[in-house]
């Protein structure tokens, strides 16, 4: 059975078929390729790409068009698996519908962070980072798969076309005019700061709360998977502190602290120079969004300078 699936000329064109009908029949088509068996198929709502949850046990993501994200994930999950120590999706089936990848992997239990994370204490939040920590850690410590060349890209290269596209790229962000006319002299002094030479290691890339499932355990909250490697790429291990700490630990001393230490920073080295380099990563980062990050701290950071920003952002350092 043919469905005739939209053909995306650009991100306009998908926005306009995200919510077509014609996806629970494409899901239907997986579902009867592999011989899968379903009850029900039920669409996320979360999310840029095509995701269905098939019953309670397997999930089906049909990817967009415009990253690469299907080879990137792929090539993660593949090579991430066991490697955590929390669970991540386990690669069931793979393929290619009317020129749409996907993947079917294994649902992970538990509820997405974001769900609870109000709710959650400050001391067990504190638990939650610190496993988070040592899990990042235990990643980064396998030797990155560089024969893989959707992972392997030119961290150096990364580096620099994001820098001399962050001011157009901030500016579509509605950022502080403030922080526009500095950036360029704010990215020029900092980036010394990154090494050169560094042991490359395989990054999630996108570590929040939409990513990070919990359930609660006799009374407490513990993390029960981690998901969603569509942004994952080899590179310098300090790039993953940047989607948790401006989406969830952000302008928290403590959960900053507690991250990374249990990531195996030791006390003296939490200091202006690694504050000066999260930032910078910040700055550079492939979702990069200043004022977004501004307005999750509070309504008038939108108005600070570059450098109050990142005093806002990075509290883990003392002055």
């Amino acid at each position: 059975m043919r469905l005739n699936l939209p053909v995306i000329a650009d991100t306009a064109d998908y926005k306009r078929h995200f919510s077509n009908d014609v996806w629970q029949q494409a899901v239907a088509i997986i579902c009867d390729r592999h011989h899968l068996p379903y009850t029900s198929l039920r669409r996320s709502q979360q999310g840029e790409n095509i995701i269905f949850f098939v019953d309670e046990r397997l999930v089906i993501k049909i990817f967009a068009p415009f990253r690469e994200s299907y080879l990137r994930e792929k090539a993660a999950l593949e090579f991430a698996n066991g490697k955590l120590g929390i669970e991540t999706p386990a690669i069931l089936c793979a393929g290619e519908l009317e020129g749409w990848s996907y993947l079917v992997v294994t649902q992970l239990r538990g509820v997405p962070a974001r769900e609870a994370w109000l709710e959650i204490e400050l001391h067990e939040r504190i638990g939650i980072v610190s496993c988070l920590g040592v899990a990042l850690k235990s990643l980064h410590n396998h030797a990155a798969p560089l024969s893989q060349p959707a992972l392997n890209r030119d961290w150096h290269g990364f580096i620099e076309r994001q820098a001399k596209m962050s001011v157009e790229r901030q500016r579509a962000c509605g950022a502080n005019p403030e922080w526009l006319e500095r950036l360029p002299g704010y990215i020029a002094a900092r980036l010394e700061l990154l090494p050169a030479e560094y042991e490359p290691a395989l990054l999630h890339g996108d570590v929040h709360l939409g990513n990070l499932l919990l359930a609660q355990e006799n009374g407490h909250w513990k993390i029960t998977g981690l998901f969603d490697f569509g942004d994952s790429f080899c590179g310098f291990h300090e790039y993953d502190f940047v989607a948790p700490g401006v989406l969830m630990v952000q302008g928290s001393r403590e959960l900053q602290r507690a991250i990374l230490l249990a990531y195996g920073y030791k006390e003296s080295q939490l200091d202006m120079n690694l504050r000066a380099r999260l930032m910078l990563l910040t700055v550079l980062y492939e979702c990069s969004d200043l004022r977004k990050y501004a307005l999750r701290l509070m309504p008038k950071a939108i108005t600070f300078t570059l450098d109050e920003l990142e005093a806002a952002i990075w509290t883990f350092a003392a002055e």
